[in-house]
Protein backbone atom coordinates (compact mmCIF):
# COMPACT_ATOMS: atom_id res chain seq x y z
CA UNK A 1 0.00 0.00 0.00
CA UNK A 2 1.29 3.73 -0.94
CA UNK A 3 2.15 5.81 1.70
CA UNK A 4 -0.09 9.12 1.98
CA UNK A 5 1.75 12.60 0.94
CA UNK A 6 2.00 13.49 4.32
CA UNK A 7 3.73 10.30 5.61
CA UNK A 8 5.78 10.55 2.26
CA UNK A 9 7.11 14.01 2.62
CA UNK A 10 7.45 13.42 6.27
CA UNK A 11 9.71 10.24 5.06
CA UNK A 12 11.48 12.40 2.38
CA UNK A 13 12.18 15.35 5.36
CA UNK A 14 13.95 12.59 7.19
CA UNK A 15 15.85 11.10 4.68
CA UNK A 16 17.53 14.61 3.17
CA UNK A 17 17.62 16.27 6.84
CA UNK A 18 18.43 13.07 8.94
CA UNK A 19 21.68 12.16 8.03
CA UNK A 20 22.99 15.76 7.92
CA UNK A 21 21.69 15.74 11.89
CA UNK A 22 23.71 12.58 12.30
CA UNK A 23 26.81 13.83 10.99
CA UNK A 24 26.49 16.70 12.89
CA UNK A 25 26.18 14.85 16.27
CA UNK A 26 28.83 12.38 15.53
CA UNK A 27 31.28 15.49 14.62
CA UNK A 28 30.75 16.77 18.11
CA UNK A 29 31.27 13.25 19.80
CA UNK A 30 34.37 12.61 17.88
CA UNK A 31 36.36 15.63 16.38
CA UNK A 32 39.77 16.23 17.87
CA UNK A 33 39.38 19.23 19.90
CA UNK A 34 41.99 21.81 21.63
CA UNK A 35 42.64 21.77 25.10
CA UNK A 36 43.51 25.06 27.36
CA UNK A 37 45.50 25.11 30.27
CA UNK A 38 43.24 27.08 32.84
CA UNK A 39 44.18 29.90 34.78
CA UNK A 40 41.07 30.41 36.72
CA UNK A 41 37.73 32.80 35.69
CA UNK A 42 36.71 30.77 32.86
CA UNK A 43 40.10 31.62 31.02
CA UNK A 44 43.70 29.20 29.54
CA UNK A 45 46.43 29.22 27.85
CA UNK A 46 46.53 26.99 25.07
CA UNK A 47 48.78 24.04 25.12
CA UNK A 48 51.10 23.73 22.02
CA UNK A 49 50.45 20.49 20.98
CA UNK A 50 46.58 20.54 21.30
CA UNK A 51 46.61 22.69 18.11
CA UNK A 52 43.43 20.02 16.70
CA UNK A 53 41.19 22.57 15.79
CA UNK A 54 40.68 24.30 12.37
CA UNK A 55 42.35 21.87 10.37
CA UNK A 56 41.12 18.24 11.59
CA UNK A 57 38.26 19.17 12.94
CA UNK A 58 37.12 20.84 9.43
CA UNK A 59 38.61 17.74 7.55
CA UNK A 60 36.31 15.79 9.44
CA UNK A 61 32.86 17.42 9.64
CA UNK A 62 33.88 17.91 5.25
CA UNK A 63 33.70 13.73 5.26
CA UNK A 64 31.22 13.49 7.35
CA UNK A 65 28.75 15.93 5.55
CA UNK A 66 29.77 14.50 2.36
CA UNK A 67 28.44 11.25 3.09
CA UNK A 68 25.43 12.95 4.16
CA UNK A 69 24.66 14.66 1.02
CA UNK A 70 25.48 10.78 -0.92
CA UNK A 71 22.63 9.69 1.94
CA UNK A 72 20.38 12.65 0.65
CA UNK A 73 20.40 11.86 -2.73
CA UNK A 74 19.96 8.44 -2.07
CA UNK A 75 16.77 9.33 -0.17
CA UNK A 76 15.51 11.49 -3.47
CA UNK A 77 16.31 9.46 -5.79
CA UNK A 78 14.47 6.41 -4.15
CA UNK A 79 11.37 8.48 -2.71
CA UNK A 80 10.68 10.17 -6.26
CA UNK A 81 11.57 8.57 -8.93
CA UNK A 82 10.16 11.41 -10.82
CA UNK A 83 13.17 13.57 -10.24
CA UNK A 84 15.01 11.13 -12.43
CA UNK A 85 14.80 13.33 -15.57
CA UNK A 86 16.97 16.16 -16.81
CA UNK A 87 14.78 18.66 -14.85
CA UNK A 88 14.71 16.67 -11.55
CA UNK A 89 18.67 16.92 -11.57
CA UNK A 90 18.75 20.93 -10.10
CA UNK A 91 16.37 19.70 -7.29
CA UNK A 92 18.97 16.20 -6.96
CA UNK A 93 21.93 18.49 -6.90
CA UNK A 94 20.66 21.60 -5.55
CA UNK A 95 18.55 20.55 -2.19
CA UNK A 96 21.60 18.44 -0.74
CA UNK A 97 23.92 21.07 -1.19
CA UNK A 98 21.77 23.58 0.84
CA UNK A 99 21.12 20.97 3.35
CA UNK A 100 25.11 21.02 3.47
CA UNK A 101 25.26 24.25 3.99
CA UNK A 102 22.63 24.48 6.48
CA UNK A 103 23.92 22.12 8.89
CA UNK A 104 27.87 23.36 8.20
CA UNK A 105 26.48 27.26 9.57
CA UNK A 106 25.01 25.29 12.22
CA UNK A 107 27.94 23.00 13.41
CA UNK A 108 29.97 24.91 15.59
CA UNK A 109 26.97 27.13 17.62
CA UNK A 110 25.56 23.48 18.34
CA UNK A 111 28.87 22.37 19.29
CA UNK A 112 29.41 25.36 21.24
CA UNK A 113 25.53 24.33 22.88
CA UNK A 114 25.63 20.24 23.77
CA UNK A 115 29.48 20.37 24.19
CA UNK A 116 30.28 23.57 25.83
CA UNK A 117 33.75 23.79 27.83
CA UNK A 118 33.73 24.33 31.72
CA UNK A 119 34.21 27.86 32.83
CA UNK A 120 34.73 26.65 36.68
CA UNK A 121 37.27 24.54 35.88
CA UNK A 122 39.84 24.79 38.91
CA UNK A 123 43.62 26.25 38.13
CA UNK A 124 46.14 24.16 36.59
CA UNK A 125 43.47 21.53 34.89
CA UNK A 126 43.17 21.09 31.19
CA UNK A 127 40.07 22.15 29.72
CA UNK A 128 39.02 20.61 26.42
CA UNK A 129 37.41 23.50 23.74
CA UNK A 130 34.06 22.86 21.87
CA UNK A 131 34.99 21.73 18.48
CA UNK A 132 34.64 24.11 15.77
CA UNK A 133 34.34 24.09 12.06
CA UNK A 134 36.72 27.51 11.44
CA UNK A 135 35.75 30.12 8.78
CA UNK A 136 36.85 27.84 5.81
CA UNK A 137 34.18 28.18 3.11
CA UNK A 138 32.48 31.11 5.53
CA UNK A 139 35.17 33.62 5.49
CA UNK A 140 37.84 35.09 3.24
CA UNK A 141 40.16 32.75 1.58
CA UNK A 142 43.35 34.12 0.33
CA UNK A 143 46.70 32.68 -1.08
CA UNK A 144 49.53 34.57 0.16
CA UNK A 145 49.00 38.09 -0.25
CA UNK A 146 46.36 37.91 -2.50
CA UNK A 147 44.07 35.83 -4.66
CA UNK A 148 40.78 34.24 -4.95
CA UNK A 149 38.62 34.27 -1.86
CA UNK A 150 34.96 34.28 -1.26
CA UNK A 151 34.20 38.01 -0.77
CA UNK A 152 31.81 37.92 -3.77
CA UNK A 153 29.65 35.09 -2.58
CA UNK A 154 27.52 35.11 0.72
CA UNK A 155 28.02 33.00 3.70
CA UNK A 156 27.88 29.57 2.82
CA UNK A 157 28.69 29.61 -0.67
CA UNK A 158 31.36 27.30 -0.77
CA UNK A 159 30.05 24.81 1.09
CA UNK A 160 26.88 25.01 -0.93
CA UNK A 161 28.95 24.64 -3.90
CA UNK A 162 30.83 21.31 -2.00
CA UNK A 163 27.70 19.65 -1.41
CA UNK A 164 26.18 20.57 -5.18
CA UNK A 165 29.37 18.89 -6.61
CA UNK A 166 28.96 15.71 -4.26
CA UNK A 167 24.98 15.30 -5.24
CA UNK A 168 25.90 16.18 -8.91
CA UNK A 169 28.87 13.61 -8.53
CA UNK A 170 26.67 10.69 -6.97
CA UNK A 171 23.58 11.61 -9.67
CA UNK A 172 25.75 10.68 -12.03
CA UNK A 173 26.54 7.47 -10.67
CA UNK A 174 23.01 6.58 -9.97
CA UNK A 175 22.13 7.90 -13.88
CA UNK A 176 24.76 5.37 -14.71
CA UNK A 177 24.05 2.02 -13.38
CA UNK A 178 20.07 2.82 -13.48
CA UNK A 179 18.18 0.50 -15.57
CA UNK A 180 15.30 3.37 -16.29
CA UNK A 181 14.49 3.33 -19.89
CA UNK A 182 14.37 7.18 -19.00
CA UNK A 183 17.70 7.65 -18.69
CA UNK A 184 19.18 5.23 -21.28
CA UNK A 185 19.42 4.94 -24.92
CA UNK A 186 18.65 1.85 -25.55
CA UNK A 187 21.44 -1.51 -25.68
CA UNK A 188 24.46 -0.79 -27.98
CA UNK A 189 23.14 3.12 -28.69
CA UNK A 190 20.23 2.30 -30.76
CA UNK A 191 17.18 4.05 -29.45
CA UNK A 192 14.11 2.03 -27.55
CA UNK A 193 12.19 3.00 -30.33
CA UNK A 194 13.87 2.26 -33.48
CA UNK A 195 14.61 -1.16 -31.24
CA UNK A 196 11.01 -1.92 -31.31
CA UNK A 197 9.52 -4.19 -33.64
CA UNK A 198 7.23 -2.61 -35.97
CA UNK A 199 3.17 -2.97 -36.38
CA UNK A 200 1.28 -4.74 -38.58
CA UNK A 201 -0.81 -1.85 -40.99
Amino acid sequence: MLSSPPIRAVGTVSGVVGPAVVALLVWIVAAPRSELLSVGGGRGLRLPESGTDGGSQLLMLIVLLGAAVVCAVLTLWHRHPGLRRPGGVTVLVVLPGLTCAVAAAAASPLAALLAPPAEDAPYGSVVAQSPAAGALFFDRMIYGTSGPSWDWFPPGAGWLVFGAMIAAFTVAVLAHFSHSPELRDGVDGVRPESAAPDRLA
